[in-house]
Parts: C-alpha cells; sequence; structure tokens
C-alpha cells in the first residue's frame, strides 16, 4: 500500500508540475498576448490620429476645390460676356462706315450716327433688294458725317433721311478710328 500512497503521491507531484508547467506557459502566452494587444491598439490609435488628421485635410482639400470649382464658373461666366464682346466688335467693324455726303470730306470734327429704318423690310424697293441690304436698313447703318456739335450732325442726318418716310436718327457719338 505504500507503494500505491508513493504512486499516488509521484502521480500528483507529476500533475502538479504539469498543471504548473501549462500555467506558466499560459501566463507567458497571455503577456505575449497583451504586449502584441498594447501595440496594436497603439497603431489603432495611431491610425485614427492619422485618420482625423486627414479628413482635416481632405475638408480643407474640399473647400478649396469648392472654391476652385466657383472661381472656374466666374471665369467661364466672364469669358462668355468676353466672346459676345468680341463678336459686337467684330460685327461693327465689318459694318461698312457710309460717308453721309462731300461736305463730310472738308469737316474738322467728325460723328458716328446709325441711320435705320425698321419698315424698310415691308416696302417694294425690299422685295427685290438683297436680304443683306434690307437687313442693314432694319437694323441699322453707321454713317459718318462732319458737323462742329453732334447736334448738328443729328440734323443734317435728319434732313437727309426723314422720320416721315420711316428713318430713324439713333445717337451721334464723336468718331474715333476703327
Amino acid at each position: 500500500m505504500m507503494e500505491l500512497g508513493w504512486l499516488l503521491l509521484l502521480l500528483i507531484g507529476l500533475l502538479a508540475a504539469l498543471l504548473f508547467r501549462q500555467w506558466r506557459e499560459l501566463t507567458v502566452r497571455r503577456l505575449e498576448l497583451s504586449r502584441q494587444l498594447e501595440k496594436r491598439e497603439a497603431l489603432v490609435a495611431q491610425f485614427r490620429q492619422e485618420i482625423d488628421g486627414t479628413s482635416g485635410e481632405l475638408e480643407q482639400i474640399t473647400n478649396t476645390m469648392d472654391t476652385v470649382d466657383a472661381t472656374l464658373e466666374e471665369l467661364r461666366e466672364e469669358l462668355d460676356n468676353l466672346d459676345k464682346e468680341r463678336k459686337a466688335l467684330r460685327e461693327r467693324r465689318l459694318q461698312p462706315l457710309v460717308l453721309l455726303d462731300r461736305q463730310t470730306l472738308n469737316a474738322q470734327h467728325f460723328w458716328e450716327l446709325t441711320v435705320s429704318n425698321p419698315d424698310f423690310g415691308e416696302t417694294a424697293t425690299a422685295r427685290m433688294a438683297p436680304s443683306d441690304y434690307v437687313d442693314d436698313w432694319v437694323s441699322g447703318r453707321v454713317y459718318l458725317v462732319g458737323a462742329d456739335t453732334a447736334e448738328e450732325a443729328t440734323k443734317r442726318a435728319t434732313q437727309r433721311f426723314s422720320a416721315s418716310m420711316g428713318y430713324r436718327v439713333l445717337g451721334a457719338v464723336a468718331f474715333r478710328r476703327r
């Protein structure tokens, strides 16, 4: 029986040694996992910090892009307006300048007047004339008139193009070389 007691004590000792060994291995493994977890938590915190910083930068970039988009839209509108002005100037330059009479050649001051006849398209002459000619009269032709004042230039043009015949003499502007 004694042998059995020793054997039992030996088995209990072996079992205790095995349990202690497993406990020690589990404790070491737990410590390793705790360290790895701490490292990963530190990495997660670092990534969150970087993400927060990146989010702020992204917001700044988005605001900058919105500002750039608004500026681009303004510039597009301005470019469209400039194109319209350029086309108007080109059309104005293409429009011929007509001398009112020979006296204009001797004048010291020159004025540009627009003479139009909105009803010209309904006349018998218009039915036989080219459409460009009719359009010129309806929209207005620019005349160069020699006179000392704008009023005098308007008066001279009105004498030649009577309002009773449907003509309109518009705005005398000082002549500038084209």
